[in-house]
């Protein structure tokens, strides 16, 4: 019942902007993707946090860094067929993204796919994020907020700039650039834990 830590980075054509959102426009493309996974029936504690695995277009190709991560998902659920996802905004975006480019690229079929990604107890962090915003007080209902404002409330690394800049590194070139961003981001298992006991805090209240 292990913990996959997952977040990509997707391309936003310059004439297509919408690209980066929608996985069958013909400029989408999956730049990286960033993950981690741990095994057991509990999250990882913070000394055993490590370095996420970042498997990136640049290196070889789109269609082989997919197959890649969907080959080792199923070689984790061969020993642990309850694993789960975990990620931000992962069931709006990443993993239908994810799904999409997957069969596009004919990596499995729609059944096999779906199985993969979805029929999972997945756990999505911005859901669970109207716990700590400040929306959800103004609006009088659940009200989710975004990585940034949820990472500032809990007080964890915060990313610098925003999605949309990993496209312009990568039309220059800076790779570099897109891991340093991808790295910032990657505050997942920090931001499960804190968001774990901020619920723990107000049920102890």
């Amino acid at each position: 019942m292990g913990f996959m830590f997952l977040d990509i980075e997707t391309y936003s054509d310059k004439n297509n902007p919408n690209s980066s959102l929608n996985p069958y426009e013909q400029e989408a493309k999956i730049l990286v993707i960033s993950y981690n996974y741990y095994e057991g029936f509990k999250p990882p504690k913070k000394e055993n946090l490590k370095e996420p695995t970042f498997l990136k277009v640049w290196d070889s190709n789109e269609k082989e860094i997919l197959t890649k991560f969907y080959n080792f998902i199923q070689s984790i659920e061969t020993k642990d067929k309850y694993m789960k996802f975990v990620g931000f905004n992962i069931l709006k975006f990443d993993l239908p993204y994810l799904f999409g480019r997957m069969k596009v690229l004919d990596i499995a079929d729609e059944k096999e796919l779906y199985k993969t990604l979805f029929n999972k107890f997945n756990i999505d962090m911005y859901q669970l994020s109207s716990i700590v915003s400040e929306e959800t007080l103004r609006h009088e209902q659940l009200w989710a907020t975004n990585h940034k404002k949820t990472s500032e409330f809990l007080k964890l690394q915060i990313k610098e700039g925003e999605g949309i800049d990993c496209s312009i590194f990568y039309d220059n070139k800076e790779f570099d650039k897109i891991i340093n961003y991808c790295s910032s981001e990657f505050n997942l298992e920090q931001m499960f834990d804190s968001l774990y006991l901020h619920i723990l805090s107000l049920r102890n209240k």
